[in-house]
């Protein structure tokens, strides 16, 4: 379960918040509600050279701000190895700093 989830005042933007609660969802049909409030807020589309693009899109992280406040843990949960979310939290502070 993600840390953040819980408490919007803790995460970084409300798109990332709908991702965390999506995540968190107890069924598919929940999980689509939360989906569709994810993909109408805004955001920066990931570079199409950004690492672990496909597997991160997979997971629902299509944008910079779905990142925003990621850890290794959260996406190695998410699918990526250990390398993969060193890299794309690495090339994701590149981004939003």
């Amino acid at each position: 379960m993600a840390e953040d989830s819980g408490d919007m005042r803790r995460v970084p933007t409300p798109r990332r918040y709908f991702l965390l609660a999506r995540q968190n969802a107890w069924d598919e049909g929940v999980a689509a509600v939360w989906r569709a409030k994810q993909e109408a807020q805004p955001g920066t589309a990931l570079p199409e050279s950004f690492p672990a693009r496909a597997a991160l899109a997979a997971a629902g992280y299509t944008t910079v701000e779905d990142l925003d406040g990621a850890n290794e843990s959260e996406l190695s949960g998410a699918g990526l190895s250990t390398r993969e979310a060193r890299d794309v939290i690495s090339a994701a502070k590149a981004l939003l700093f």
